[in-house]
């Protein structure tokens, strides 16, 4: 069976990259870890919002036939007020998080580089 060059590179990765590039992957892998956080975090938030909303359209579908539909209403409103900070608490919280874990890791990475570097130039 004759070798397919896409499916056997010639080249070999290597393991032993220089600290930048390690410092740059765990960089990334930090990023998209925190980046999933968020996303999961506004998807929560968006099916919370969209819960409320779908449960006051059904209630204020209702309450036409009844005709109470500006208490409905009201409540609604009242109710996004009181929620509305919370998600927005959330969201900042989980943003605050992930900011905090990432300037952590900056952190490590370049006491690292710095310990390295001191290392190579004593020696």
């Amino acid at each position: 069976m004759p070798h397919l060059r896409g499916l056997y590179p010639s080249a070999t990765f290597n393991f032993n990259l220089a600290p930048a590039f390690r410092a740059g992957a765990l960089i990334q892998d930090e990023i998209f870890a925190g980046s999933a956080t968020v996303t999961a975090d506004l998807t929560a938030s968006a099916a919370r919002r969209g819960l409320r909303y779908f449960e006051f359209l059904a209630r204020l579908a209702c309450s036409i036939d009844h005709g109470d539909a500006v208490e409905v209403l009201s409540d609604y409103v009242e109710c996004e007020l009181e929620e509305y900070p919370r998600e927005v608490a959330r969201l900042c919280e989980a943003g605050s998080r992930t900011l905090s874990q990432a300037a952590e890791l900056c952190r490590d990475v370049a006491a690292d580089q710095a310990s390295e570097t001191e290392a190579k130039t004593v020696v």
